[in-house]
């Protein structure tokens, strides 16, 4: 029985966290190694240095633990982006800080990214659908975007456009950006980066985007 109170169950729970960090890690590096179809549990067990039966202790199986890799590199990200546009001033200041932080991240995570783009890929649910291409998923993922580019309209620093179309056309672009660093060894992230903040800054303007709601 697990101790949910007390000194012993901080600790317990810490401990634990720990060790799922460190098989997810390893997860990472073995579908990095031979890719998600050969990343069996064994193999990733092997890698940690503990035994299968530790990686069933804290996963119900393969499927949960490729699906918890995905979602830790999003909160993550999330941590890591996040404070950066809090900490900016202005709609279009938050613009920019979120592509950059965006793009600063994939660079920084580079394998990890890999492994997720392969298990998003090949991850299915019970009824053999893509377990992360779901439109709920995607609509979460760019509402703070498309929040930014409404308030940005509201107080006047943006032009008139459809703020979803502009979401998805930057998340696009960062995406795009998430499979050219795992292809290309030497994609220069950093002018890449300020080539997209210069392109997103001119296309929000007024009279940016044809100032014009849905191409109307």
């Amino acid at each position: 029985m697990r101790p949910e109170n007390g000194t012993g169950g901080r600790q317990r729970s810490f401990i634990e966290e720990a060790r799922r960090r460190q098989i997810i890690a390893s997860a990472v590096e073995v579908i990095s190694e031979v890719g998600y179809g050969r990343a069996s549990l064994a193999r990733i067990a092997k890698h940690a240095g503990i035994s299968k039966g530790v990686i069933s202790y804290h996963f119900a199986g393969k499927d949960e633990l490729m699906e918890q890799l995905v979602i830790q590199l999003y909160v993550s990200g999330g941590e890591h982006i996040a404070p950066a546009v809090m900490a900016a001033d202005g709609p279009r200041n938050q613009l920019l800080a979120y592509v950059g932080a965006n793009l600063g991240f994939i660079d920084a995570n580079k394998k990890y990214v890999a492994a997720l783009t392969d298990v998003v890929l090949n991850l299915r649910d019970a009824d053999g659908k893509p377990r992360f291409a779901s439109a709920e998923g995607e609509q979460e993922i760019i509402q703070p975007l498309i929040d930014i580019m409404r308030e940005g309209q509201r107080t006047g620093d943006f032009g008139e456009f459809d703020p979803a179309v502009m979401a998805k056309s930057i998340r696009d672009a960062i995406d795009g950006a998430a499979g050219r660093a795992i292809r290309e060894k030497d994609f220069d992230m950093t002018t890449y980066s300020a080539h997209v903040c210069r392109l997103f800054d001119l296309a929000t303007r007024k009279g940016g985007s044809d100032d014009h709601r849905g191409g109307k």
